[in-house]
């Protein structure tokens, strides 16, 4: 049976503080780049845009990989969820995952707000774990903590693959996966990596999923490129890597992909790039 899922990534949901409190730490450097940058990148509008386009598609099950907000302010979780409304009504069609925005600065778990907006869309367990049907089975990950003034990083913990590997084990063989996560394991030929704005363990993490042929898909943001990337294996079905960040930024020139749609029938995997104009 046909699944047809919608990923978005990096919506970046803002507002400014409205108290000195919420002003010091890391969300200083924040709002600099709010106020200079990405509060004309990101008009509300566009939001309203890709959740109205998105309202009109025929979809089994949206998938947001991270960064609902910029500065990580319960405003901006508050409005993320209003505005994402629509396409929340039924959470057992949603999977969302935190990103770095998300954990920009510590709190404490009283002022996770992540968790108070959208964690009914992730869980109480250590992965997020969805079956779409007898073939397929989405794998969440939130590999997001805070990190020092100009650091960005982010760590899939231990724990996290336990779980994961405890559930591939105890699933029929013909399971196939999709893990979602906000970091990427890829960048494009002659891109210039940031080692402080990647997963620590990018290299192990990868390594660990390539000796999984039944994990077919891995759905990510953060970088606020829309991009395909294919990692082969020998004699097994390769490994297809979708970022679909940011999708609710405005248009760059030659800008082709805001975010994707992925139809599954049977073991095949169809991806169809869109725009949002």
């Amino acid at each position: 049976m046909r699944q047809t899922i919608i990923h978005i990534s990096d919506l970046h949901f803002h507002t400014y503080p409205q108290n000195f409190q919420d002003c010091g730490s890391k969300r200083i450097l924040g709002m600099a780049n709010l106020l200079f940058r990405r509060a004309r990148q990101y008009p509300l509008q566009r939001a309203k845009m890709l959740v109205g386009q998105i309202q009109n598609m025929k979809w089994d099950h949206l998938v947001i990989s991270g960064d609902l907000t910029q500065l990580s302010l319960e405003a901006e979780f508050a409005l993320a969820r209003e505005t994402l409304g629509p396409l929340l009504k039924d959470r057992k069609r949603v999977t969302i995952i935190p990103g770095n925005h998300d954990r920009y600065v510590r709190q404490n778990k009283a002022k996770d707000y992540y968790k108070q907006h959208f964690g009914e869309f992730f869980g109480e367990e250590e992965i997020h774990v969805k079956k779409l049907n007898s073939d397929w089975v989405i794998v969440g990950w939130d590999s997001a903590h805070p990190n020092d003034l100009f650091t960005a990083s982010g760590t899939v913990r231990r724990s996290t693959i336990q779980a994961t590997e405890n559930l591939l084990g105890n699933l029929p063989e013909k399971t196939r996966f999709i893990i979602v996560n906000h970091y990427p394991l890829t960048f494009p030929v002659g891109w210039k990596v940031d080692h402080s704005h990647e997963l620590y363990n990018l290299v192990p993490v990868r390594e660990w999923m390539m000796r999984y042929p039944n994990i077919r898909l891995y759905l990510h943001g953060h970088i606020h490129r829309n991009w395909q990337h294919r990692l082969l294996r020998e004699s097994s079905p390769e490994l297809l890597l979708l970022n679909s960040a940011s999708s609710t930024s405005r248009i760059y020139s030659g800008q082709k992909s805001s975010f994707h749609q992925i139809d599954l029938v049977g073991d095949k995997v169809k991806v169809t790039p869109i725009l949002l104009e």
